[in-house]
């Protein structure tokens, strides 16, 4: 599964037209895409869904992210000189022919070492883009209960991993793990955030109660982020921050989903300006503090203010500019899931 002969094979099929095709799967599967993404649904759709659905993503980019560091197997075009390199393949090749010599084999140990040394945190095991389509279009379908987003998920995550391995950027066993926690995180996410994404909009008594995991689960990994090297604080702090959302959106009720088009529209560049100027808050505080503990402690802490800026806050924002009017529908019910 770490072989390159089936990259190989698939990249003589020298075709620009399937290349440009490929390349854009790829683009779309990347975090500005997923970020602008769930604005529009939160913001112009339905918002509780919504944010079901990215805490399934947080889950998934929490595996990956923890068995890339784990695991540390390196990309195929980074210790293959014959792997036809593309736009996001690193600069330097590691390795001449480092593939795993048969099927069953990992790739060989002196190409995992140099990767190691040299790719700082840059690993190929499991697929990002493959566990995040995965655990985005089962948690997008079953929240917001509609069967075609299922269908399009079929075509579609078999799209992003083929679009991975002919680029060169993954293995076949990168994309199958990638597969393989993306249906984890879903599994996980679905009865984890049931109560919350399925309830109500007026919400309800109970409900109360339903965001207890989630904040248990936030608080956690706010405790264990500094210190555990296989949890991103990034994702962590976004987890917690999702918890703090909920619950303050459980606790001042959410408000309708409908409203006008122009209503819908403003809503997600309010929320969009606030994410942006969130973004570009943390980049500006990751580049001062630099690397180590302090770094982990930024990174956690403002995770965890984006998100709960860029969702409770531009509710309540959004709530005092008079943009939420009356519920009028669910243009993504596409049956029950």
């Amino acid at each position: 599964m770490f072989q390159v002969e089936p990259i190989l094979w698939l990249q003589s099929f020298d075709w620009p037209p399937l290349a440009w095709l490929l390349s854009g799967v790829t683009l779309l599967g990347y975090a500005p895409v997923y970020a602008a993404l769930l604005l529009v649904l939160a913001f112009a759709v339905r918002l509780r869904p919504t944010l079901a659905v990215l805490g399934g993503l947080l889950l998934s980019g929490l595996a990956t992210e923890a068995l890339k560091d784990g695991v540390a197997y390196p990309r195929p075009d980074e210790i293959d000189s014959r792997v036809r390199k593309s736009f996001g393949s690193g600069p330097v090749q590691l390795h001449e022919r480092g593939g795993a010599p048969d099927f069953w084999s990992t790739p060989r140990p002196e190409a995992v070492l140099a990767v190691r040394q040299h790719a700082a945190g840059n690993y190929g095991f499991p697929s990002g883009h493959v566990s995040a389509a995965t655990a985005f279009v089962l948690c997008a379908a079953y929240f917001f209960r509609s069967r075609r987003l299922l269908a399009f998920g079929a075509a579609w995550v078999p799209a992003m991993a083929l679009s991975r391995v002919y680029l060169g950027r993954h293995f076949l066993g990168d994309v199958l793990g990638g597969l393989a926690v993306g249906l984890v995180s879903a599994a996980v996410a679905l009865p984890l955030l049931r109560g919350l994404g399925r309830g109500s909009p007026a919400g309800g008594p109970g409900e109360g109660h339903a965001v207890v995991p989630l904040a248990l689960l936030g608080l956690g990994l706010l405790v264990a982020a500094p210190g555990a090297r296989l949890v991103q604080p990034s994702y962590a702090g976004a987890v917690a921050g999702l918890a703090i959302s909920w619950g303050a959106l459980l606790a001042g009720g959410f408000p309708p989903d409908g409203g006008t088009t122009r209503q819908r529209m403003r809503r997600v560049a309010v929320a969009g300006l606030v994410f942006l100027g969130g973004v570009a808050v943390r980049q500006a505080l990751l580049a001062l503090t630099g690397h180590g503990l302090v770094a982990r402690l930024t990174a956690l802490c403002v995770g965890l203010a984006v998100t709960a800026v860029t969702f409770a806050g531009s509710v309540g924002l959004c709530r005092r500019l008079g943009l939420y009017g009356h519920a009028d529908g669910d243009s993504l019910s596409g049956g029950q899931a």
